[in-house]
């Protein structure tokens, strides 16, 4: 029975590291993608998902030779996050009537 338990465990743990890796990685950080340099007027870019670079500030940012400024992945995805709570707060003080 124990065998069964750990396979289980098994099966869940992948499905739910699947289901972080297309909910964190992808989505948030393609709303990120897309948000971030509306808000900023294209002042700000975002980084792409698999890339490591260094040299970024303690906010996520870095400045580019042409002076626009490259938001790192990681700040992305919490962007993103924003984003989405900000829309869901919305939803519920305008469906609410708060």
């Amino acid at each position: 029975m124990k065998k069964i338990g750990f396979a289980f465990d098994a099966v869940v743990g992948l499905i739910l590291d699947i289901l972080d890796l297309l909910i964190l990685e992808f989505f948030l950080h393609r709303t990120a993608r897309i948000v971030v340099p509306l808000v900023s007027f294209g002042r700000v870019k975002v980084e792409e998902i698999y890339t490591d670079d260094i040299a970024f500030n303690w906010l996520g940012l870095k400045r580019l030779p042409s002076g626009r400024f490259l938001l790192s992945s990681t700040m992305s995805k919490f962007a993103g996050a924003l984003f989405w709570l900000l829309c869901l707060v919305a939803y519920l003080s305008f469906t609410r009537g708060v």
